[in-house]
């Protein structure tokens, strides 16, 4: 699936909230698996000897980092396939480095374009404006409906990370993501 096809699967579920992550993941032909991994490790995107790819999460991560972990492997399936080679594995920080998978093609960089991925797939811009309109104005609010952690989406509104005061938020456009 190239590219466009790719972000085809992704619009095509992106007005929901929360955003079916599972469901893109599968529809891509990225299978999902749950696994009891060490606690530093949030999971990893691997290719069997058959070239087919697959998610491993962290089955003991709660379900928003979950989510998260699905969303920044996605991101390196769809930019990243031509550095995959047999995959990477990220820890809780979402660093390829010191992982079951450590993958030397993946840098910083690809990392925090993952990330970066991850969060405009989860929280769009779209998305959190239509909540707004419907009342949900708090961070705790927002997140809840796009089951995303609060500090990912305070960060994506670019609010405080530690609550004072502030209610309102309105997301960010440094988050929109390329293509999308």
């Amino acid at each position: 699936m190239n590219l466009k096809e790719s972000l085809d699967v992704i619009k095509k579920h992106w007005n929901a909230a929360p955003v079916p992550v599972d469901t893109i993941s599968w529809e891509l032909g990225v299978p999902i698996m749950y696994a009891n991994l060490p606690e530093n490790i949030s999971g990893a995107i691997t290719k069997d000897g058959s070239a087919a790819y697959k998610i491993v999460v962290n089955e003991n991560h709660t379900k928003t980092r979950r989510r998260f972990t699905i969303a920044h492997e996605l991101g390196h399936f769809i930019y990243h396939r031509d550095l995959l080679g047999k995959g990477v594995g990220d820890t809780r920080a979402y660093r390829a480095e010191d992982t079951p998978y450590p993958n030397i093609n993946i840098t910083a960089v690809q990392e925090r374009q993952a990330n970066t991925f991850a969060a405009n797939l989860l929280m769009p811009n779209h998305l959190i404006k239509e909540l707004q309109a419907k009342g949900l104005k708090s961070p705790q609010q927002l997140a809840q409906a796009l089951e995303v952690s609060e500090a990912a989406m305070r960060i994506k509104l670019g609010v405080d990370r530690e609550p004072v005061g502030q209610e309102d938020g309105e997301p960010s456009d440094e988050w929109k993501p390329p293509h999308l």
